[in-house]
């Protein structure tokens, strides 16, 4: 019983990545994504991970490889469209940077 409300869990936190990781790959907008912080998401799944690993527990370990995927896809996306903003923040943030709209 308590597998099934980890794996709903699991399933919960993966669709929390999925709005970001869609708007980084589709808009190949980069405004709000902080490097520092995912990269710390990404070495804290890794530690996390390891310790679920040592345990041999399936439901932590199936999190954590979902938390790192996302985290690892994230910073790639945010790496590469680094500076781009979609119209959507642009118009968010005033136009300040009106001319980074659009480059990809």
């Amino acid at each position: 019983m308590f597998e099934v409300l980890g794996v709903a869990g699991i399933a919960i936190s993966m669709l929390a990545y999925l709005p970001q990781v869609v708007h980084l790959a589709k808009e190949h907008c980069s405004a709000g994504v902080s490097s520092r912080a995912w990269t710390m998401w990404l070495v804290s799944s890794v530690l996390i991970g390891a310790l679920a690993v040592h345990r041999h527990d399936p439901v932590f370990i199936l999190l954590q490889v979902s938390s790192l995927t996302s985290a690892a896809a994230i910073l790639v996306l945010g790496h590469r469209y680094r500076g781009l903003v979609c119209e959507t923040h642009l118009r968010g943030i005033g136009g300040s940077q009106r001319g980074l709209a659009g480059r990809r």
